[in-house]
Formats: C-alpha cells, sequence, structure tokens
C-alpha cells in the first residue's frame, strides 16, 4: 500500500513538474521575444555541443576552435559561424601569396556577428575590389591590445600590402582596461598593458592559458540538452552575465543615464589605444593602415543631442601625425531618419544589420584612398 502511495505521489510530481517546466518555456519563448532580451534561443539541434570561443591563444588569448562551427540563434537572427584551420571565421588562407591582399583587425563588428559571411563589411569589400581581406576579427571581449598582440605574432605573417583596424569605442576602452578587469574577476587570459605611454609592459592575468574560466571543456549530455533544447537554461546564463556587469561601479563605466564610451575615455586609456594603432602601424612598415571607428545606436542617439565628439579629434591628431588615415562612421549617419540608423543594427544583438554592413562597406571604399587605387 505504501509503494503504491509512493510512486502515485512521484508520478505526479513528475507531472507536475513536466507541466510547470513546459509552461514555463513557453512563457520565456514570449517573454524573449516580446521584451527583446539579447540573449541565444535553443537550436533543437545538438550543433552547439561546443562554445563559440575559448582562450586559446598564447599570446592573445581569445581564438576559436580550428575547423569548427557554431549556430547562433537569437529573435531577429539565425547563422551558422565556420572557422577555418586557424581559427578564424573566414576561409582558409595561403600565408604568402602575390595577390594584393588586407588584413582586417577588429572585434566581433569586424567578425560579422549575426550575419551570413557573404554581407559582412570584409566579404563585401573582398567581393566589391577583388582583393582578398584576411578577417582576423573575434569576438569574446576582444579589444586593441589584442588586435596589437594578433597582429604581431600572427597575422603580420601573412602577406599584406594594407591593414584595416575597426575601432569600437563602446567597448573597447573596457575591454583593455586592467583595472575593470580585475574588478569583474580577472579570470581570462588576455594582454593587457601597465604602465605609462610609450613605456608600457604586457601582463597577463595568469600565468598560464590553462588558468582561464574560458578554456574547452567536454560537456556531459545533460548540459548539451539544457543548452541546445532550453530556454530555461539560456535565460540563466544570461543573468549570470547581467550579474557580473552590475559589479562594475558606476563611476568606473557608464550606465544607461550616462553618455557612453565613445564620449566617455580616460587619458589613460585613450593613451593605450593610441599606442595600439602606433604599435601596429610601426610592425606594418610601408604598408597602407586605416583605421576606421563605430558608433552604436545609442552613441549616434547621444550624438544627436550633444554634437560633441572628442574622440574623433583626437584619434584624427593620433593618425595624421603617423600617416594613418582614419575615418569615423558617427558623423556619417547625420543624414539619417531614426529608423534608417536603427535598421543598421540588429534589434536583438546590437551588432551591424546586413544594412550596417553594407552601409560602413560604402563609406569604407569611398573614403580609403587605398580603394581608389
Amino acid at each position: 500500500m505504501l509503494k503504491k502511495y509512493l510512486f502515485t505521489l512521484l508520478k505526479n510530481l513528475i507531472i507536475i513538474f513536466g507541466i510547470t517546466f513546459i509552461l514555463l518555456e513557453v512563457i520565456l519563448a514570449i517573454y524573449i521575444r516580446t521584451a527583446e532580451i539579447k540573449i541565444e534561443l535553443p537550436t533543437y539541434t545538438f550543433q552547439n555541443t561546443f562554445g563559440f570561443w575559448y582562450d586559446l591563444n598564447e599570446d592573445f588569448g581569445t581564438l576559436h576552435l580550428p575547423n569548427d562551427e557554431y549556430r547562433q540563434k537569437k529573435y531577429c537572427f539565425d547563422v551558422v559561424y565556420e572557422s577555418n584551420s586557424k581559427g578564424f571565421r573566414d576561409v582558409e588562407r595561403k600565408e604568402n601569396t602575390t595577390t594584393k591582399r588586407v588584413v582586417a583587425l577588429g572585434d566581433s563588428f569586424t567578425e560579422g556577428i549575426g550575419v551570413h559571411m557573404e554581407d559582412r563589411l570584409t566579404n563585401l569589400l573582398e567581393k566589391e575590389t577583388n582583393n582578398p581581406h584576411l578577417n582576423f576579427g573575434l569576438a569574446g571581449n576582444f579589444g586593441p591590445i589584442q588586435y596589437m598582440t594578433l597582429y604581431k605574432s600572427m597575422a603580420s605573417t601573412y602577406s599584406h600590402e594594407a591593414v584595416l583596424i575597426g575601432i569600437l569605442p563602446s567597448n573597447d576602452f573596457i575591454d583593455d582596461d586592467y583595472e575593470i578587469g580585475l574588478k569583474v574577476g580577472g579570470n581570462r587570459y588576455k594582454p593587457f598593458l601597465t604602465g605609462t605611454y610609450p613605456n608600457y609592459e604586457t601582463v597577463y592575468y595568469a600565468d598560464r592559458i590553462e588558468k582561464s574560466k574560458a578554456r574547452p571543456f567536454q560537456p556531459n549530455f545533460v548540459y548539451k540538452v539544457l543548452k541546445n533544447f532550453t530556454h530555461s537554461y539560456n535565460m540563466y546564463r544570461y543573468l549570470k552575465v547581467m550579474q557580473h556587469i552590475k559589479t562594475i561601479p558606476n563611476d568606473t563605466l557608464f550606465d544607461a543615464s550616462r553618455i557612453p564610451s565613445y564620449f566617455n575615455f580616460t587619458p589613460q586609456q585613450f593613451n593605450q589605444m593610441q599606442y595600439c594603432i602606433e604599435e601596429i602601424k610601426r610592425l606594418a612598415g610601408d604598408r597602407t593602415v586605416m583605421v576606421y571607428s563605430i558608433p552604436i545606436e545609442k552613441e549616434i542617439k547621444a550624438y544627436r543631442e550633444h554634437g560633441k565628439n572628442p574622440l574623433a579629434k583626437q584619434l584624427q591628431a593620433v593618425c595624421d601625425s603617423i600617416n594613418v588615415e582614419y575615418l569615423d562612421l558617427l558623423p556619417k549617419t547625420n543624414d539619417f531618419t531614426e529608423a534608417e540608423y536603427e535598421a543598421l543594427f540588429l534589434s536583438c544583438d546590437g551588432h551591424w544589420s546586413e544594412a550596417g554592413n553594407a552601409f560602413a562597406k560604402k563609406h569604407i571604399e569611398s573614403y580609403f584612398s587605398y580603394y581608389k587605387k
């Protein structure tokens, strides 16, 4: 009798739990889309057994697993990313060739998060000019210090005649700030600069890459199911990330009520960015180096309110001093309506949409002397 009672009780609890979980999934699926929560959605496949990026490189840290693929699905896009044998989202490239080529450095905007490869900036430029654009852009909190380190340790070994550098002020200053990194844990393997301009020393939080929190791991079956088949687990991961962000003091980073970092940076942060640009130019030698800065949506709004742009003025002066052309994409949005500039970005993610990549391609190609030859 007792066994029968316990069996019935267990069965009822399983049914209640199952119904509750299904209701939670339905509610989250609706809420994520209506509230426009910027998290990954379940793919209902086992395509995403591993993560999209890890700390893999001893010099610059972040990199994708070689010859890998990852499907990222959000409410406004569904894209499969594929990496080449070196771990970059690009086709295979020979190290040496007589073909004129461009090395592209940057973060997730350069890599083309949220769009198919054929629709991202470097592919559009390559198709238009018939000059290969080697895409060394990387997501995963990747800043100018890493652009510089990547170029020095790897990208510069590929034959090329020009370097195209994408600066994203909304997080490049943050990504390169050693003190900010310490406040949010310091458990990544990535290079930082310590000291004062121009006498910097490269340091890493961890003394070995194996100590990074972002290392490859063999996921178990439960993890695979939760990540690929549930909204609940992906929401949990999102909330953990947001909790980390909230630990950063508001006097260190801007919050929603403050002017974006395109207009809010310290002299020390700018000096590091300046040093990285100068060092890339030094390493590039006689090759053409081009720098462009990328505004995000809220920075376009802020610029329309106050019209000030201190970063562009300072970057222009730096680039002029070392014979590097500089393009600020922010003023290029002046003639857009609100709907038009909003369309440049993915609503569920904040990266460039297809329209945003096309916008950048148009102005880069028409502005830089290299593309007018």
